[in-house]
């Protein structure tokens, strides 16, 4: 005759299965988080490197002393060496470098064989079509007219960072350009300058193509139309890259909620999970700050990162 369990013993049998269940339970809830958590991580990592580096390419292509911080709800803008006051949006003037590299224009103007009386620089290799091509390959479209001349050395001595002249140099958020030029490109291969005729004409110049803004969802109009027709979810932490829109012609990136300038140009998702972002000058070099955020299901702490980059 075989002796059964007791019913003590069936009670204290499965108590032991319960605590151990609850036990197992929490280790491998533990060792989830734990690996979303790293996943997570790694993903923010590289998606940060990513967009700092990007970034970065862009700014290196730039104008001088052309990088300003927006604030579209005062709205205010400043130079960024010299920004006193709180900024939301980091805006530049790009160099059309690709067109540079391709060989499309020269960058320099041979002094001696110029016509200042009728406004006409010579510049070797310098092609209206190749210009034209260019742009239309970087954007999708445009042309040489939206392209504007910039001399090197009107910032040569960095003196116009301290300036008043600055709000009106390069045509920031409904303000006039003085230093970027309109021109044309004759048959004859050369440059002919079609605004007013500069009180100094430099050896070296720059064509710039386009200006760059960088702003999270938090900070600009998100019922633009340029940012509904994306057809995605946007939110604060959603992080753009607007382009193609031109300050010396009077635009403004495409979603600006402040006022000065017309609304134009493309945008682009950089990331969806940006918490904060930051720019600014150390010691002469500018920087900027991108911190990231994920959160994990079943965690109460989201996972996040920063990223910072200096651009010489």
């Amino acid at each position: 005759m075989q002796r059964g369990f007791t019913l003590i013993e069936l009670i204290v049998t499965i108590v032991i299965l319960g605590v151990l269940s609850v036990g197992t339970f929490i280790s491998l809830e533990h060792l989830y988080l734990r690996s979303a958590k790293s996943k997570a991580l790694s993903e923010l990592a590289y998606e940060s490197q990513m967009i700092v580096d990007q970034i970065a390419s862009l700014m290196y292509d730039r104008i001088p002393s052309s990088a300003i911080g927006y604030n579209p709800t005062t709205p205010l803008f400043q130079s960024i060496y010299q920004v006193d006051t709180n900024f939301t949006i980091l805006e530049w003037i790009g160099v059309a470098s690709e067109a540079h590299k391709m060989g499309a224009y020269s960058g320099f103007v041979d002094m001696n064989a110029s016509d200042g009386a009728t406004k006409r620089l010579s510049s070797v290799g310098i092609s209206a079509l190749a210009l034209n091509t260019m742009m239309t390959n970087k954007f999708g479209s445009g042309s040489l007219a939206n392209m504007g001349l910039v001399f090197a050395g009107s910032f040569d001595d960095g003196a116009i960072y301290y300036s008043n002249e600055f709000n009106t140099t390069f045509g920031w958020h409904g303000n006039s350009a003085s230093k970027i030029l309109t021109f044309t490109i004759p048959m004859d291969g050369n440059i002919t300058i079609s605004a007013v005729k500069p009180n100094e004409i430099y050896e070296k110049y720059y064509l710039v193509d386009s200006a760059y803004a960088v702003a999270r969802g938090g900070n600009i109009n998100k019922l633009a139309t340029c940012i509904t027709d994306l057809n995605t979810t946007i939110s604060d932490n959603t992080f753009f890259l607007f382009y193609a829109y031109h300050p010396w012609q009077g635009e403004t990136f495409c979603a600006d909620s402040g006022v000065g300038g017309n609304s134009a140009g493309k945008v682009t998702i950089l990331s969806k999970n940006v918490g904060g972002f930051e720019a600014g000058v150390i010691d002469g070099t500018l920087y900027f700050t991108v911190s990231m955020n994920k959160v994990i299901r079943g965690s109460d702490n989201n996972v996040s990162i920063s990223k910072q980059k200096a651009v010489y």
